[in-house]
């Protein structure tokens, strides 16, 4: 597969948080319309385990995964669908992926401040948020003040373009070895449009462009992308084009009611 272009013709967009220290990826997939899917990717094997659906709204660069791959902490809301217990339009939340019930959460009722990054796997960066007394933080140690400009979808990148406005593209790199791979949004919301990837040799030499809906190096330093419902993997040819391979298939997926298993359930 040498050009990902045809597979956006499918609405359903895909983003992938990788774990720091285990073969593990969180995917976060959201069609159709409002509904949102959770699975894990065992990076080293390919092996894919599917998870819970949500209804709403979920904030992918206000995620995070633990570097042991084990908790998932997300920003979500309901807006125009009725809430029950007290969790407000908003919330903040820590999960066991790829599940979206909450072990840990917090209300937040705005769009303003929620989301967190993990330190390590059992410290917690939090936003503005109040702890719901049914869900305790348990074995968490939490901290207050998570700094809303910290991206931790780009751990590991580093900006090489301030843009004067906001809502122009940005470029981040992340260099691998001999290899760096540069992104630049085409537009401010990704699951709008695909963003554009360029991958460099020895960082000055263009070697491949591609477009896609997530990019990145995996935990062994291969190339992999989503787009179109689909995660794919890359090999570089000697004409310096990509051939790409579809490790998994999530396109025809619909949204299913899935009860979390009781390992998920508590601390």
């Amino acid at each position: 597969m040498d050009d990902l272009t045809p597979l956006f013709a499918d609405p359903c967009w895909m983003f992938v948080h990788l774990a720091r220290e285990a073969d593990v990826g969180v995917i976060m997939r959201r069609g159709p319309t409002n509904w949102w899917r959770l699975t894990l990717w065992d990076t080293r094997r390919d092996r894919f385990e599917k998870g819970q659906w949500f209804r709403g709204r979920v904030y992918p660069e206000r995620c995070d995964v633990s570097p042991d791959g084990k908790l998932f902490v997300y920003f979500a809301g309901k807006f125009k669908y009725p809430e029950t217990g007290g969790y407000g339009d908003t919330w903040t939340a820590v999960s066991r992926p790829p599940n979206f019930t909450a072990l840990a959460l917090w209300t937040v009722g705005g769009t303003w401040g929620g989301g967190g990054i993990f330190k390590d796997n059992r410290t917690l960066t939090i936003g503005y948020g109040n702890a719901h007394p049914n869900h305790p933080p348990g074995p968490l140690r939490v901290v207050d003040s998570w700094p809303g400009a910290t991206r931790s979808w780009m751990t590991g990148w580093t900006a090489v373009a301030a843009p004067c406005n906001k809502h122009m593209p940005e470029a981040f790199r992340k260099t691998l070895g001999s290899w760096t791979l540069e992104r630049r949004a085409q537009e401010r919301y990704p699951w709008r449009k695909p963003s554009l990837y360029t991958l460099y040799r020895n960082a000055d030499q263009p070697v491949a462009l591609f477009e896609a809906q997530w990019s990145d190096f995996d935990q062994r330093g291969r190339l992999v992308a989503t787009a179109g419902g689909r995660v794919l993997g890359a090999k570089l040819r000697k004409k310096n084009d990509l051939d790409w391979r579809e490790l998994a298939a999530f396109h025809e997926e619909r949204p299913e009611r899935m009860e979390a298993p009781a390992w998920a359930q508590r601390w």
